[in-house]
């Protein structure tokens, strides 16, 4: 405990000024990027967390690399394959920044991207700071292809705006350390989609935010030939992640405060996002349960969601208001056909 103690204050009065966390899983093929990326930051004061996610391939040796070259940028642990979440919030636990960001590791970021952030946390004394991205994919010879050059959540103003319109993506926001510890949010373990989780239940504690309204980082999309296919079960696992959140909110005592922005934010999920994924699982007889178990989370949890002022106007909302049992089936039907006529990216 004495020990631990000494830890703690040691690592305090060298605090750096960002911490950005990279869990690792067998991306040998882009990880010298993302940490070249990283490395060649003009923010200086900034340390990179690294998890190695039980990585099969190259990763670990490159990362023994970096940490060999550049002695003091890195804090490593690594663990057996456990997914995501788990390296993450392990993570947590070992940054020392006054602000952590996030990135995944086929990721990469401009080389200004934490200063500018920073900075603007520091100016406008912000509690989170967000930003924007460009969407790229690589051809067969590895020439970089954009997508779509600025890719954004509607913009926030104030701390309910971030309920709506927003990318729950982690590597596009930086949060206070404060806003962290205070909310004790973490990435649900064991589930997909916990991302939304951490995003969501930190709202609450973001008192003062901050917009950058350019593209600041890339996200590196994969393609595939044919339309993705989604297993059920990893589908299914959004009624847990806001079954976690509602939970999250309840137990906080600020459900009441945030109800209605609540309601929407997870309503959107359910019937936009997440009926997308229901699209492209292959089982027509699991596509049908997804779509049953989807109308029964919504009469349990929000039966009276038309109610809601956020639902009024606007053709979203109408398509919002008027999903129920008898329509759901030719919207589910009418996303999925969109959705073959579509090239994706994962």
């Amino acid at each position: 405990m004495i020990i631990n103690e000494l830890v703690r204050e040691i690592r305090i009065v060298i605090d750096k000024k960002v911490s950005v966390i990279v869990p690792v899983y067998n991306t040998e093929k882009y990880l010298r990027k993302c940490l070249d990326s990283l490395i060649n930051q003009t923010l200086d004061n900034i340390e990179v967390v690294i998890v190695n996610d039980g990585s099969k391939d190259m990763s670990p040796q490159i990362i023994s690399e970096y940490i060999e070259k550049y002695p003091g940028k890195f804090v490593y642990t690594s663990q057996e394959n456990s997914g995501q979440a788990v390296a993450r919030n392990k993570a947590l636990k070992l940054c020392t920044g006054e602000y952590i960001g996030f990135l995944d590791s086929d990721d990469f970021v401009r080389s200004d991207m934490f200063e500018r952030m920073y900075n603007k946390a520091i100016t406008e004394k912000a509690d989170y700071v967000a930003c924007g991205y460009t969407d790229i994919t690589y051809d067969e010879t590895g020439k970089e292809i954009e997508l779509e050059h600025y890719v954004h959540s509607k913009l926030a103003y104030k701390t309910r705006d971030l309920f709506f319109g927003a990318l729950a993506s982690p590597f596009l926001h930086l949060y206070k350390r404060d806003v962290i510890i205070e909310s004790e949010a973490d990435f649900p373990e064991g589930v997909v989609y916990e991302d939304t989780a951490f995003y969501l239940n930190n709202i609450p504690y973001i008192k003062k935010l901050a917009v950058i309204d350019e593209p600041l980082a890339y996200r590196v999309r994969h393609s595939n030939s044919t339309m993705t296919t989604f297993k059920a079960g990893k589908v299914r696992q959004i009624f847990k992640v806001l079954d976690y959140s509602l939970e999250f909110y309840r137990k906080k005592g600020v459900y009441d405060e945030y109800q209605k922005e609540l309601e929407y934010f997870c309503v959107r999920v359910l019937i936009c996002s997440s009926l997308q994924r229901i699209g492209k699982v292959a089982d027509r007889r699991e596509r049908k349960a997804l779509l049953k178990e989807t109308l029964e989370y919504l009469e349990k949890n929000f039966k009276n969601r038309n109610a809601n002022k956020y639902f009024k106007g606007g053709m979203q909302n109408l398509y919002l208001r008027t999903f129920n049992r008898f329509t759901a089936p030719f919207y589910a039907w009418l996303i999925r056909i969109k959705g073959k006529f579509e090239k994706e990216y994962i």
